[in-house]
């Protein structure tokens, strides 16, 4: 399969997971572009990235490939698939390939924190310009991240509430999708546990109850896994979106997520997958604490080995299938 894989010049956790998830799968068959530099290890280390670079970056081979004349090859109809990773920066290559697309050779993601689908984030659809554009969730397979009540009220104005349209007014073409974590990011057992929290604590609260570190204290990687693989739970919350790098990275080192109000969170948003088996819900510091005090061994155990089974289908490569199949479905 030969796939088009359309790159934004800024880091996306979404967007570059699912392109390490099909270099895995499909090597020089997959032609980013522009090239995501940022993605191979020949990216220079004194160049700053997001996150500081861990995790997703710098974990490419290089390995040649041609991109010059890249959309005439999408004109003479020479990719299989392509995909566009990151609509809202991307919108502008879409239609000026649109000509050429059909819902069997593309597909639109959109990993953006904001739940509603492109264009119908309130800067977007206020300009009259975009009312009379393309929508892709019509033409393609649209995959979003943050999918909540909200993404069919805002697809209508904000003018209908979420219940009980929000069934019947669902695009046929929209689907769920979640960050992702290279394989071999992943412990391949699980560590002896010595703290029960990490020095990072991302949920205020909790931070200064033990005196932990809001900000982020690692400047490189193994030292942040080797932090999370020394503590028994690793805390994350809601921030911009429901989905985060830090689930996957917690689950990947051994510890066991304690997400709060993650009771609260949209079955269709992502993270998927994470419930009372291999994860805790918390309110507070009162009820964290109180529901750690209640944990044996040998449900602390059972937890920990749910929540590696958990990540290793969260992996970039499980995540790619996932496209692939949805993909293939399409063409039978």
């Amino acid at each position: 399969m030969k796939i088009l894989f359309i790159t934004t010049d800024v880091e996306d956790y979404l967007s570059d997971a699912l392109l390490h998830g099909l270099r895995q799968l499909f090597a020089q068959d997959v032609i980013d572009f522009p090239k995501k530099h940022c993605m191979y290890k020949t990216f220079p280390s004194s160049q700053q990235i997001y996150g500081n670079g861990f995790t997703l970056y710098r974990t490419l081979e290089d390995i040649p490939l041609d991109r010059t004349q890249t959309f005439e090859q999408v004109k003479k109809g020479i990719f299989d698939l392509i995909v566009f990773s990151d609509i809202y920066r991307q919108y502008g290559y879409l239609t000026q390939l649109l000509p050429y697309l059909k819902k069997e050779n593309t597909i639109v993601c959109d990993g953006e924190d904001t739940s509603a689908i492109f264009p119908y984030r309130s800067s977007f659809y206020k300009n009259p310009y975009y009312a009379t554009l393309p929508k892709p969730h019509k033409k393609f397979l649209y995959y979003k991240r943050e999918w909540t009540q909200k993404t069919i009220q805002k697809r209508w104005f904000n003018l209908l509430p979420s219940t009980p349209f929000e069934k019947i007014l669902t695009p046929e073409n929209l689907r769920p999708i979640s960050f992702s974590i290279p394989k071999e990011k992943i412990m391949s057992h699980l560590p002896n546990k010595k703290n029960l929290f990490p020095k990072h604590i991302v949920d205020q609260e909790i931070s200064e109850k033990i005196n932990g570190n809001l900000k982020y204290p690692f400047k490189n990687e193994s030292d942040y896994y080797a932090d999370l693989q020394s503590s028994r739970f690793g805390i994350t919350t809601k921030r911009g979106g429901w989905d985060c790098l830090r689930h996957y990275e917690i689950a990947a080192n051994g510890a066991v997520i304690c997400f709060k109000d993650l009771d609260k969170k949209p079955k269709t948003c992502a993270p998927h997958g994470l419930n009372h088996e291999n994860s805790i819900a918390y309110r507070d510091y009162k009820d964290l604490i109180g529901k750690i005090n209640l944990l044996s061994d040998k449900k602390y155990k059972h937890l920990q080995e749910k929540s590696m089974q958990w990540i290793l289908q969260n992996t970039t490569v499980s995540k790619a299938k996932q496209l692939i199949r949805d993909f293939d479905a399409l063409q039978h």
